[in-house]
């Protein structure tokens, strides 16, 4: 190893320098903007989306195309800036956007519709629920929230390998009797 190492810096030039730090500056921005602007990693903590992701956590692809709510439909997961705890992001599943009816339940209630209160979203916000109702803190509880708040949309769990799987829409549209 000690050879190899002799030989390298032995042949190092500063071009050769210039053009390996060059090289790795322009790796580390192409791969900043790939994180910060197309797809990115994180781990999700927390029982409000059991069944859908493990409580313990799994690591989530999350696409960063649809920030500010951009494509997102009924029945996606999104991952959003939390309302009311500054620096933390939240996973849920829209509900309605702009413009929908969606029955205002209690917080952290077990039944979904139980009240029959229904509200419209305001337009630019976004109503979301965790799967796991009794454990959620969700719009039941704050409201709706503005679309800037979204992040991005949850596509993929990609850890443990035994799990990976794509995240479905779940919610289908109702069917009614003509």
């Amino acid at each position: 190893m000690e050879r190899i190492l002799r030989y390298a810096l032995h042949r190092a030039t500063p071009g050769h320098v210039f053009r390996l730090t060059f090289n790795g500056l322009g790796l580390f921005c192409a791969c900043t903007l790939v994180w910060e602007h197309l797809i990115t990693v994180q781990l999700s903590e927390g029982p409000s989306m059991y069944p859908t992701f493990n409580p313990r956590g799994d690591y989530l692809l999350i696409s960063r195309l649809h920030r500010h709510g951009r494509g997102v439909e009924v029945g996606d997961v999104v991952r959003f800036y939390h309302p009311t705890f500054l620096g933390v992001n939240g996973a849920k599943r829209v509900i309605g956007l702009p413009g929908d009816f969606v029955c205002r339940d209690l917080p952290f209630s077990t039944s979904a519709g139980a009240t029959g209160e229904m509200i419209r979203v305001p337009e630019g916000h976004v109503y979301l629920e965790g799967d796991n109702l009794p454990w959620s803190r969700d719009s039941r509880n704050y409201g709706p929230i503005p679309m800037g708040l979204i992040n991005g949309k949850i596509v993929a769990r990609v850890w443990p390998p035994s799990r990976m799987m794509w995240v479905e829409n779940t919610l289908k549209p109702a069917e009614l009797d003509a």
